[in-house]
């Protein structure tokens, strides 16, 4: 078996053939369980939540370098703006949370003809205006939602279609805070 040594993001390491054919193994068999249950293979952000769990859970079971490894994110580069073209915030609804009260939640509709429910895949926990400052902090609940995905959704289906504009004259920038991993984008 053939190893290597590689350096990304200035870090050194080795591989090999066999590490790679492992994952390869266990990402078809990830793969296959996907279509069996979904009828598709998964995405890429449904395997990188899946290795961010597992690696944070116990980092130190897979790794020779946990410290400071805790749940966060793994980042996957893409183009993010033709993401942001891709998502049709048609399909999208805000509605004001019952449970519990306060919470705005977006939802992709469910078919009629097939009797589908909405499901909930962003929940804004603070909309809070300070000063010309909006804060809108926010979870991602399915795995097929990006951060630009929701922010997408957040200004088109909430902060337009919801709240009709209101706060396109009351602020100047927003803040969109992703709750989980506490990042912060300002818009």
């Amino acid at each position: 078996m053939a190893w290597e040594e590689f350096e990304r993001n200035a870090v050194k390491g080795i591989t090999g053939d066999q590490p790679i054919d492992e994952l390869a193994i266990a990402l078809a068999e990830i793969a296959k369980d996907y279509e069996d249950r979904f009828s598709s293979k998964p995405t890429i952000i449904e395997i990188m939540w899946a290795m961010e769990n597992l690696l944070g859970s116990n980092p130190s079971r897979y790794v020779s370098d946990p410290e400071g490894l805790k749940y966060g994110d793994i980042i996957v580069k893409r183009d993010y703006q033709a993401e942001r073209n891709d998502i049709d915030p048609t399909q999208y609804e805000a509605s004001a949370g019952n449970d519990p009260p306060g919470y705005i939640f977006v939802s992709r509709r469910g078919s009629r003809q097939k009797n589908l429910p909405l499901i909930d895949v962003i929940k804004i926990t603070t909309l809070d205006l300070r000063e010309r400052n909006l804060v809108c902090e926010y979870e991602i609940l399915t795995p097929d939602i990006s951060d630009q995905m929701a922010q997408t959704l957040i200004l088109s289906v909430v902060l337009g279609d919801f709240y009709d504009y209101y706060f396109h004259s009351e602020a100047d920038n927003i803040d969109f805070i992703r709750k989980m991993s506490k990042t912060l984008e300002k818009v």
